[in-house]
């Protein structure tokens, strides 16, 4: 055992603590980072790679890992996965800090053994850029060429930017991969520090003077202080390096202007903005990327537009526009987009201008992900809209929020666009459409405006599964408002709590063509379904609930319609005879049916003709809308139905009224219930009960006599 054992090297063994030290942390920390910055993801995808996983950035909110395989997806890109290297990897660790501590203590062979300790050592970082830049060629030339997109073959830098079309990704080496680096030097350099020092002694004969000798003995001290101090400056200096490295490539304008910036780009470059406010208006006439992160804010200072784009293939992504020109005759806006096609707005937010975004002659563009209040504290008719669609085709407008707009999305003579899952508030008309054919409106919300949707001169319109909710402001207030449409499908809606569900004119307007409805709720409006004569509509497989008026004739233009949604009919109003209230021997659902379904097949055995006694007498007495939906209608309209003293004319006639609503469209509790009506209902009645306390107090005081009353009484009978 003595020939195999011996007295620990100190050297070594010091050598040994701080390299293995350094070696096992790197366990715990990322060797190297990739930024995969694109269009749809502005505030870019993180991924981290340790020597024997992947790992997503903690502070997003994305799975970046899983996001960035789906977009590898779309160029025909294999997904990252581990790969048997990164297997070893905790073992080869392990490995070779139990050998570098067995080194000091070993007595044979140890020159070869502290050699192949410190190939190891160096193995690791070296092998780690070597098999790291094998895998991204490997994965940028083993490309599907059946994929969506084909970028061709391409190798991402191991550091660097690597530009693919509209996307960029910046990688870097992260501490890990440099303490790595700092082990093998500490390895490499503190055994070899006594030797250093020995060379001094020989080198200082006794004889020389003190002055020399002091020397020499700083020396020994330097290189001491070298042993514990040279290791962590190596892993200071390579986070210092790898943190210059990240911030030269984060995108920092220095003091260049955006216009410079963009002036100075190549097409298909991608810039990337951190940060600041701009006072500035910007052109962007070539296709390029603008991304911001940290929210940018570009100013333009109340003059003309902001942003305007004029070139094919921009992304312009992440910023905050404000402060547009308010000249109205101008139509100035914070973003302006004019004559270019495939254009990507996202992740933006509007404050402060006239139109948030004006886009004319655009083909294949997208609008997605956006903030738009441009109109915030302007009254109602100075306010530009949200999104002015003109000749706008074969395009995208997804997820955004409108708000303070006078239209939140307006489409003139555009076709074949996709209006899905937008939410818009607090503005004139949620959607408008002008002679705006082939266009689809897929689960959006549109809530608290005049109008939800207006739709109008326009054919071959899909509205489904959207929400259309407390549109009642001025006298119009509609959930969706129809004039003049053909070819139009309308399914799985919810209009609620509207002044009027859905009012319909000239609806379809030309012979052969269709209106149809089906499978939509309309529940709590003032007026459910309004119609003039000439909307010879399809209506089937419908659940109106709790609606004052199920059914209102109209007439003349809707756009007159009276202030009052239960007003009386306008004289000479009708329905139109061709409507269609039931297909196959199925209608639709009414919450006041008050039929029976004796062979239980789910459709009532008696048509529904609505006379309702409490609505007929709403249309001349608006004053008993305060007992809507309270046990007082019920009252009111059951005693009618038992006694008929008051009769309504039935204004339509389904012959095969369902029993239940169709799956799906029952009104949930929650919609059910006109809290703030419950409330004023509460308020009255304690009022009314006060008051008749009140008064049958003074008529009890006046009949009962007090001690005064009784000798007043007593005095009469005298």
């Amino acid at each position: 055992m003595k020939t195999l054992f011996q007295k620990p090297e100190r050297p070594w063994l010091i050598a040994a603590l701080i390299a293995g030290a350094l070696l096992v942390a790197t366990l715990f920390v990322p060797l190297w980072r990739m930024e995969l910055v694109a269009p749809q993801y502005p505030e870019g995808l993180v991924m981290k790679a340790y020597g024997y996983k992947f790992v997503d950035d903690p502070a997003s909110r994305y799975d970046d890992v899983r996001e960035i395989n789906g977009l590898n997806h779309y160029i025909g890109m294999k997904p990252i996965e581990e790969v048997t290297e990164m297997r070893l990897f905790i073992p080869a660790v392990i490995a070779l800090a139990v050998g570098t501590l067995l080194v000091p203590f070993v007595n044979w062979q140890r020159k070869w053994f502290r050699l192949l300790i410190t190939l190891g050592f160096w193995t690791m970082p070296l092998f780690f850029i070597a098999d790291l830049q094998y895998w991204l060629y490997y994965y940028g030339h083993t490309m599907n060429e059946e994929a969506p997109l084909n970028t061709g073959a391409f190798t991402p830098k191991v550091v660097g930017t690597t530009h693919v079309w509209n996307f960029h990704s910046n990688t870097t080496f992260e501490v890990g991969f440099y303490m790595l680096v700092a082990a093998a030097l500490a390895i490499t350099l503190v055994p070899a520090v006594p030797a250093l020092l020995r060379r001094l002694r020989v080198a200082t004969p006794s004889g020389r003077h003190a002055g020399e000798r002091e020397r020499a003995s700083a020396l020994r001290r330097g290189a001491t202080a070298l042993k514990i101090l040279l290791p962590l400056a190596l892993v200071a200096g390579a986070m210092m390096i790898g943190h210059d490295r990240a911030s030269a490539q984060d995108g920092g304008g220095g003091a260049l202007t955006l216009q410079q910036r963009i002036d100075a780009a190549e097409a298909e470059e991608i810039i990337v903005v951190d940060g600041g406010v701009h006072h500035e208006r910007i052109l962007i006439d070539k296709p390029i990327s603008i991304i911001g992160r940290n929210w940018p804010v570009i100013d333009g200072d109340g003059q003309g537009d902001v942003v305007t784009i004029s070139a094919d293939d921009v992304v312009f992504s992440g910023f905050e526009i404000r402060n547009s020109s308010r000249s109205i005759s101008a139509e100035p806006a914070a973003i302006k987009v004019r004559d270019a096609d495939r254009v990507k707005i996202t992740g933006n937010r509007v404050r402060e201008s006239y139109f948030a975004l004006h886009m004319t002659d655009s083909v294949g563009s997208a609008v997605e992900g956006n903030d738009f209040r441009a109109g915030t504290g302007v009254p109602e008719e100075r306010r530009g809209h949200g999104m002015y669609l003109w000749q706008v085709s074969d395009s995208t407008i997804y997820q955004n929020v409108i708000r303070d707009a006078a239209d939140a999305i307006h489409l003139e003579f555009s076709e074949n666009n996709l209006v899905v899952e937008n939410e818009a508030y607090d503005s004139r008309y949620a959607l408008h459409f002008m002679y705006a054919h082939r266009n689809k409106i897929v689960r959006n919300n549109f809530h608290d405006n005049l109008a939800g949707a207006v739709l109008m001169f326009s054919h071959e319109l899909i509205v489904k599964d959207n929400e259309f909710s407390s549109n009642r402001a001025g006298a119009t207030g509609a959930g969706m408002l129809l004039k003049d449409n053909d070819n139009i499908f309308v399914e799985g809606n919810r209009l609620i709590r509207n002044k009027f569900g859905m009012t319909v004119e000239g609806t379809p307007q030309t012979a052969g063509t269709t209106a149809i409805f089906q499978r939509n709720l309309f529940a709590l409006n003032d007026v459910g379904i309004a119609l003039t004569s000439t909307a010879p509509i399809t209506f089937v497989e419908n659940a109106v609930i709790d609606n004052t008026v199920p059914v209102k004739a109209l007439s003349g233009s809707i756009a007159h319609t009276p202030a009052d949604a239960s007003a009386p009919q306008a004289k000479g109003a009708a329905l139109p005879k061709a409507a269609v209230w039931s297909s196959n021997g199925r209608g639709n659902y009414w919450s006041d049916y008050g039929g029976y379904d004796q062979d239980g097949d789910g459709v009532g055995d008696q048509p529904y003709r609505p006379r309702p006694a409490f609505a007929g007498r709403l249309a001349e007495d608006d004053t008993l809308r305060l007992f809507q939906f309270t046990p007082a209608q019920e009252a009111i309209d059951l005693a009618a139905e038992m006694f008929p003293v008051f009769r309504y004319d039935a204004v339509i006639e389904d012959g095969y009224p369902l029993q239940e609503p169709p799956e799906g469209l029952a009104l949930s509790g929650a919609a059910g219930q006109n809290f703030p009506l419950l409330v004023v209902s509460a308020l009255l009645a304690a009022l009314a009960a006060g008051l008749i306390v009140a008064w049958g107090g003074v008529r009890v005081g006046a009949l009962v006599p007090g001690r005064v009353g009784r000798r007043h009484v007593r005095g009469l009978t005298a």
